[in-house]
């Protein structure tokens, strides 16, 4: 998974695009699904979204995830 920091303004932009298919404290999934796949920990097809994530006063953009593996994502896994 390729996970890089990103300004603070794309993230703003990107928070402001559609309503977050899910919103936590350390970041968001953006509203529209990317494409479908198996997701890592259910195994399950499910929809995956543009993964955002701010964390340690730096913002990051990553790639598409299920909201599981968001969910499940641990942000000392940051780069």
């Amino acid at each position: 998974m390729a996970i890089k920091e990103c300004s603070e303004e794309r993230y703003d932009r990107m928070l402001g695009i559609l309503p977050p298919t899910v919103w936590v404290g350390k970041g968001f999934l953006v509203g529209e699904s990317h494409d479908h796949r198996k997701c890592k920990i259910t195994g399950k097809i499910a929809p995956t979204c543009a993964a955002f994530f701010a964390a340690f006063g730096k913002y990051y953009d990553g790639d598409p995830m299920t909201v599981v593996e968001f969910v499940h994502f641990d942000v000392k896994d940051l780069p």
